[in-house]
């Protein structure tokens, strides 16, 4: 008797079968090339050919989904103008400049879950739209929360710098440095004298050891920046006359990106500096909004930052200027 005759398909459709099973392991289970080469009794250069056959034939189909809220082209292009590790442009939903920024603040607060380590120092400034952000972080890693930047004076008492840093240490359940005095005093002596006391010194120091920060950006009008409102009408008008468009972290910047040093008021400033900001390998800033895009574009040209989240409007202004 002649022996059956062997399907031509079978050892195609066997093949079909293992490459599915080495794709589900892979893909789904997370199991290494290794081990599924030890499952199979195969090599791992034929695992990893059997992937590529998976990805070849669309056993296997690969989709990248980009949340809905982020216009991928217009953040890689806004990213690539203006050399950015990166930048997110949110696509904000019209409402009241309060719901804006509670948008742009979820974001960053998913950035920061995401990038954050153990072992990060963060560094954190003040802005209304950081403390958006503070009420969408649930855990973070616990690394070491710094604040950087003195009580800002506000009439809300929940949106201060201090309530902010101590939201995000919470969050963190790492070591935190508070910062226990005002941003702006009356003269560089005091200021000295305040730095010099031993628990806002060991802040302080915490300031050349940063490895990432978040900070807020102020646009220079009497309602977009809580410094400029702090100052004497006379130095305000001095910093006017000079240019002033942004502020970040009380350095005052012109439309290039320049600091403006006036009226001795970098030494009435208790705050990172911004030779310190600038050494921190990692600083996102987040703002949004037509009014302070020219403020955004000064502190994109000063170097300070190195990620950007924003919105549509304030990103297609930026990428026009």
């Amino acid at each position: 008797m002649n022996p059956p005759a062997r399907s031509e398909g079978h050892p195609a459709r066997l093949n079909v079968v293992t490459t599915v099973l080495v794709a589900r392991r892979y893909f789904l289970d997370g199991a290494s090339k290794s081990e599924i080469a030890q499952e199979l009794g195969v090599s791992r250069f034929k695992v990893a050919r059997l992937l590529d056959a998976a990805r070849r034939d669309g056993i296997v189909r690969i989709e990248i989904g980009a949340p809905p809220e982020i216009d991928l082209e217009l953040s890689g292009e806004l990213a690539a103008r203006h050399g950015l590790m990166d930048a997110l442009v949110v696509r904000t939903i019209d409402g009241p400049e309060e719901f804006k920024r509670e948008q742009l603040g979820r974001t960053c607060a998913e950035l920061l879950t995401q990038t954050l380590e153990a072992d990060d120092v963060l560094g954190i400034s003040w802005g209304r739209t950081l403390h958006s952000m503070v009420g969408h972080l649930s855990k973070l890693p616990g690394c070491t929360v710094v604040q950087i930047v003195g009580s800002v004076p506000t009439l809300e008492l929940d949106v201060n710098s201090m309530e902010l840093v101590r939201r995000v240490a919470d969050c963190a359940a790492g070591p935190v440095y508070p910062l226990y005095v005002p941003l702006l005093v009356d003269s560089p002596e005091m200021a000295a004298a305040l730095r010099s006391d031993p628990h806002v010194h060991k802040t302080i120091a915490m300031f050349d050891r940063l490895t990432k920060a978040v900070v807020g950006i102020g646009a220079w009008t009497a309602s977009g920046s809580t410094v400029r409102a702090a100052l004497p009408e006379v130095i305000a008008a001095e910093l006017d006359a000079a240019g002033a468009v942004a502020d970040i972290c009380s350095t005052v910047l012109d439309a290039s990106g320049a600091e403006i040093r006036a009226a001795g008021l970098p030494g009435r400033f208790i705050a990172i500096s911004p030779d310190q900001l600038r050494a921190v390998p990692d600083v996102t800033a987040i703002a949004g909004g037509a009014a302070k895009a020219p403020a955004i574009l000064a502190a994109l040209r000063s170097g300070l930052i190195h990620r950007l989240i924003t919105d549509e409007e304030a990103a297609r202004l930026l990428l026009a200027a």
